[in-house]
């Protein structure tokens, strides 16, 4: 059986920037009047945060809440505490890119939410720095682009690119038990190949499969399958 996807109108990236950048403005200009910040976001659809500079969730509009962090508030937590594995690492990474100087980024991404929903996601960040606030460092805006409902073969009608992303970013073993795993090789086996313990190869099997949104090892073969036959990369299988 295919699976269905729920397709949220299209983007129009001048229009989503444009919102962004006001919201930005009318952000700046209440922390600078020491006006609240949960009355400009609330109302949005969109899940909205403002982080510190170290990751610590600051801010965070109810879409935000419901979406990502679940049934406990996001509000004191780090990001890195709550969201899904699929999301971290992009997450990280463009929150590095703020603290790194750059004023803005804006990208699509693949994750699930705290609902098990494989999303596609649009996301722009924006740098807070410098605005008045003591700790506010990044403001992010998410819109829900895609919804995936998912069956055992959904795999097939993800974006492989898109998946293929998540893959880079794997840790180097989880990458080679993950082309092990699709060689066949046993854990046994795989342990004596890489020098480690069972346990560790079962770790960063199950770590690299979160990460890639597949919920087995047979899916994670298919996966691997697909990266080769597509021209990925030619993992040898």
């Amino acid at each position: 059986m295919p699976s269905t996807s729920t397709m949220i109108p299209h983007i129009n990236e001048t229009s989503f920037q444009a919102e962004v950048g006001q919201l930005v403005k009318d952000i700046v200009g209440a922390i600078r009047s020491r006006n609240p910040l949960n009355t400009l976001i609330d109302s949005w659809h969109d899940p909205i945060y403002i982080k510190s500079a170290d990751g610590q969730m600051l801010v965070a509009n109810k879409a935000y809440e419901h979406t990502f962090a679940g049934d406990v508030s996001s509000v004191g937590r780090f990001s890195s505490d709550y969201l899904n594995e699929t999301i971290k690492p992009v997450s990280a990474s463009s929150d590095a890119l703020i603290m790194q100087g750059c004023t803005s980024v804006d990208f699509e991404h693949l994750g699930r939410d705290q609902h098990g929903r494989m999303l596609l996601l649009r996301t722009i960040k924006r740098s807070l720095l410098g605005s008045g606030h003591t700790r506010a460092a990044i403001l992010g805006v998410t819109r829900i682009v895609e919804v995936q409902t998912e069956n055992p073969g959904a795999l097939r009608l993800l974006d492989l690119a898109r998946v293929w992303e998540q893959f880079v970013r794997l840790d180097d073993r989880e990458k080679k038990v993950a082309v092990l795993v699709a060689k066949g090789e046993s854990v046994k086996d795989m342990a004596k190949i890489l020098d480690v313990s069972d346990k560790t190869i079962e770790n960063r099997r199950n770590s690299g499969m979160r990460k890639l949104g597949v919920e087995n090892q047979a899916g994670l073969i298919r996966l691997m399958v697909r990266f080769q036959d597509n021209g990925f990369h030619d993992f040898g299988l």
